[in-house]
């Protein structure tokens, strides 16, 4: 089976939702157009329209399906378009609301998303696509509040990473180490973390704290120096997790503020964190409260954050049992497995044939 994947770029999203998931599968192939090739493709035919130009790109890739990640720029619309005249399977995947960017997320985020063009490749692909597969069913009926008549599909997880192996228990003299990873629209949720972050390189004074990601650096922590690192890190997913582990983290951080926009996101970080072999202290949000039930991460109000996190670190023993209730969890319901047989649910749904 052909799959032609449609992205911006090769994200994480991407890589999650559909290219994990069909590895080791025999008779898949998943060739993926990026924004910047359907750019030159498109200016490589001057004399052609949107239509006739996305018309060729299916002649000559010929896939048995479609998939779209997340995309809202050129050619977005008379690809759909060309799909549904063609009886042609197209999947639209969205796992953010990117119709109402909210303002936390910076104001060239906002301004980037909500360009009337991309709010309208977006409704156009949700409206017009064989299926409109979302991470989570409060995204796709927010979407449906705004309006959106499409063919829909959420399935039972939004995330999912297969364990790795554990790490040799640290040596009780190591340093503490925690950390955060986040990409460049988490700035506010880091602020809601910061007042545990000091507190805890405040009370241990050997500890360290890592922020890896494209998201900014805080000034309020160059008081600490070196035990205060920043690391902008950009690489394929695969890579990122086993980066994670390598790092041996004695806390995950997963701060995230609560409004309607991260209502719909995923807890793909808490995921993450426990394949790698981190435990993980994470805000009271709805987004994490039915995943880590039980004890599976420390969840926190927001003014909390000062007290628990430092408190957690001071706790090696209370790390250890969540961390294992939340390895044991990933483990039987957050797999790369589930989440393969839910993408191809989803191909059936859309009228293809795996």
């Amino acid at each position: 089976m052909r799959i032609l994947a449609i992205a911006s770029h090769l994200s994480a999203t991407l890589s999650i939702h559909l290219l994990r998931p069909l590895q080791g599968l025999g008779g898949f192939e998943a060739p993926l157009l990026t924004q910047d090739a359907i750019a030159k493709l498109v200016a490589s035919a001057p004399g052609a329209n949107a239509s006739q130009v996305a018309a060729f790109l299916l002649d000559k890739v010929k896939p048995d399906l479609v998939f779209s990640s997340r995309y809202n720029d050129i050619l977005a619309e008379e690809l759909v378009l060309a799909c549904r005249q063609r009886n042609l399977p197209f999947i639209f995947h969205m796992d953010d609301n990117l119709m109402e960017v909210s303002p936390d997320q910076g104001a060239d985020k906002v301004a980037f998303y909500q360009h009337p063009a991309r709010l309208r490749a977006l409704r156009v692909q949700m409206e017009q696509a064989s299926l409109a597969y979302f991470s989570t069913e409060a995204l796709r009926d927010r979407m449906v509040e705004l309006g959106i008549t499409m063919n829909s599909y959420v399935g039972p997880i939004c995330a999912a990473v297969d364990l790795l192996p554990d790490l040799a228990p640290a040596a009780a003299q190591a340093p503490l180490v925690f950390g955060y990873a986040a990409s460049a629209g988490h700035g506010e949720d880091l602020k809601l973390a910061l007042p545990g972050i000091r507190a805890a390189l405040e009370r241990f004074p050997t500890a360290r704290f890592e922020l890896i990601g494209s998201v900014a650096p805080v000034a309020e922590l160059a008081a600490f120096g070196d035990r205060a690192r920043y690391e902008q890190r950009f690489m394929p997913y695969d890579d990122y997790v086993v980066d994670l582990r390598r790092r041996g983290w004695s806390l995950g951080l997963s701060p995230l503020c609560n409004n309607p926009f991260t209502r719909m996101k995923t807890y793909t970080k808490w995921v993450e964190y426990t394949a790698a072999g981190i435990p993980t202290i994470a805000s009271d949000h709805p987004v994490y409260r039915e995943c880590c039930a039980g004890g599976a991460a420390r969840l926190v109000g927001d003014g909390d954050w000062h007290d628990a996190l430092p408190a957690l670190l001071d706790d090696a023993a209370a790390r250890q049992t969540m961390l294992a209730t939340a390895r044991a969890r990933v483990g039987r319901d957050y797999t790369v497995a589930r989440l393969r047989e839910q993408l191809l649910e989803a191909f059936r749904r859309a009228g293809a044939s795996p």
